[in-house]
């Protein structure tokens, strides 16, 4: 018993940011090109997402880029990209709390 509650109190070491999955932090831009066209995933935490397979200029493997189905902004400017797999974008993020963070997105030639 005293073996588990050890394994229970260091769990904490093992947890990590999620390696798959691409963050823009506040403030910042980052450049991806489109892997796919996205496809829509429901989880209980969460609610409704749209995901898009990305891939970043300075890492050869695809993460995945989630959008709250609910920001219907940014959505829209994805949609104004047309077809998405193969397209380059600039993806800018402004403010750093939910209630100010706006996102745009520029496509690069």
């Amino acid at each position: 018993m005293e073996e588990q509650k050890q394994a229970d109190v260091n769990w904490r070491e093992n947890i990590s940011e999620a390696k798959e999955t691409l963050k823009v932090e506040p403030d910042t831009e980052v450049v991806v090109t489109f892997q796919d066209e996205g496809m829509v995933k429901e989880s209980l935490d969460y609610g409704k997402s749209v995901v898009f397979g990305v891939k970043t200029l300075d890492n050869d493997e695809t993460k995945l880029w989630y959008v709250n189905a609910n920001n219907y902004a940014l959505l829209g400017q994805i949609k104004t990209l047309g077809k998405l797999a193969g397209v380059k974008v600039k993806i800018t993020r402004k403010g750093s709390k939910r209630s100010d963070t706006r996102y745009t997105i520029e496509k690069i030639e």
